[in-house]
């Protein structure tokens, strides 16, 4: 009788699990993915305290440019990076708007938008910060966004105008629906690398996943 082929061990990762630790899950089903390549050229635009670089910043090797407008999250984004023992050049530091951040075009592998785009002031503000998401964006590069959206919550949000809505949780976002999504994909000229996930949190708020390569 044959013996049954064992299955191949899991790969260990390479990081400490610690370094998983406040990285947005979706962000990590795409590192596990193999979606971003050891060494690749990271830009958080909107960056916050830099909960989605630890893991990058625990590995090294990674170039990373960090964007806020928040004075406070550029600090307690240098705090991170001292608990952990590493730091990001001042010059790869940005403390203002994704738009008027100092970018070079096309010189990113992976471009990290994590719950900021809702906070647009209107339609010219999120089409701006996501044009610059995309210009810094290679060719072949990942562009990675989650969003709050109106997927699966449309009759549960109050046109405020503008774009923005009430939210069931009492929350005012800016909101976009996934045909909105669908053809800002094809305008951009993008590939969506899988479809478009919403987790919609007990009819509260809904949150999108949108992964595009350039």
């Amino acid at each position: 009788m044959t013996e049954p082929t064992p299955e191949p061990s899991p790969k260990p990762i390479a990081a400490p699990f610690d370094a998983f630790v406040g990285v947005d899950v979706y962000l990590i089903d795409q590192l596990l993915k193999g979606r971003v390549a050891p060494g690749a050229r990271v830009l958080d635009a909107g960056c916050g305290s830099g909960r989605n670089l630890t893991w990058f910043l625990a590995q090294g090797g990674y170039a990373i440019t960090a964007v806020d407008p928040n004075p406070e999250a550029i600090y307690a984004l240098a705090e991170r990076c001292s608990s952990l023992g590493v730091s990001i050049p001042a010059a790869d530091i940005h403390a203002t708007s994704i738009e008027d951040a100092p970018l070079a075009e096309s010189s990113f592998d992976l471009v990290i938008c994590n719950a900021v785009l809702h906070f647009a002031r209107d339609t010219a503000q999120f089409e701006a910060m996501l044009e610059a998401c995309w210009r810094a964006l290679r060719p072949g590069g990942v562009f990675f966004a989650r969003l709050a959206t109106n997927i699966g919550i449309e009759d549960r949000v109050l046109p405020l105008g503008g774009g923005w809505y009430r939210l069931p949780d009492e929350s005012d976002r800016f909101l976009v629906d996934e045909a909105r999504l669908l053809g800002l994909t094809a305008r951009l000229g993008g590939t969506l690398l899988e479809p478009i996930k919403t987790t919609v949190v007990q009819g509260m708020r809904a949150m999108t996943t949108w992964v595009l390569c350039k």
